[in-house]
């Protein structure tokens, strides 16, 4: 029903907003990590929305882009997963952190948003593993210039690996251990993964 609003910030809590469109003030469910990457009050701001129909409500969510929208609502599509423990992971991951996740098995790292338990996060696994993009995984930004000189699926690891909240000397040294038994980039970061549970 609704692609995106266009309106006045008018409030700001923890994981909600108000946005004024036209006189109409929408109460809009947001991810924890938008706050804080919002402008202030009286700005306008531009989010996209999901609107959530149940029997007994109507409720907005909302996302500064696409991408975390569509990430949404892949997340709602999985069976026992909600909206609030969508939010939840939105909240606790960035969208790339989630999809990376996702793609490369890693329950550990979804099971850290509140109300995920390893059983839910395998579930997310399982369902959306082949539906999050292969350009999604590979797309981290390079955060450390220590990685920089590194080359091809081994550079994108290590990207990949610093988006889960690696330090570039673990995330490293992880793939200097395995680098040798993968041909391709998804399948060197589960390698590395594996290898930095094992510490």
């Amino acid at each position: 029903m609704f692609a995106y609003l266009n309106g006045t910030l008018v409030e700001v809590g923890p994981q909600h907003v108000v946005l004024d469109v036209q006189g109409i003030g929408f109460h809009i469910i947001v991810p924890s990590s938008v706050a804080s990457k919002l402008p202030s009050r009286g700005n306008e701001v531009r989010l996209y929305v999901h609107l959530n129909v149940r029997q007994d409500s109507m409720e907005l969510y909302g996302f500064l882009n696409r991408e975390d929208k569509l990430l949404f609502e892949k997340l709602i599509s999985v069976s026992g997963i909600g909206p609030k423990a969508a939010i939840s992971m939105l909240s606790a991951l960035s969208s790339t952190q989630l999809a990376l996740a996702i793609a490369t098995g890693d329950v550990k790292a979804l099971s850290a948003a509140p109300g995920i338990g390893k059983k839910t996060a395998q579930r997310v696994i399982l369902e959306l593993r082949e539906k999050i993009d292969r350009e999604v995984v590979e797309s981290s930004p390079v955060v450390d210039d220590e990685v920089v000189a590194a080359q091809g699926i081994e550079k994108e690891a290590l990207q990949a690996l610093m988006a889960l909240g690696y330090q570039a000397v673990e995330a490293q040294r992880a793939v200097d251990m395995v680098k040798g038994q993968a041909q391709d980039t998804a399948t060197l970061v589960k390698l590395a993964l594996k290898a930095l549970d094992r510490r």
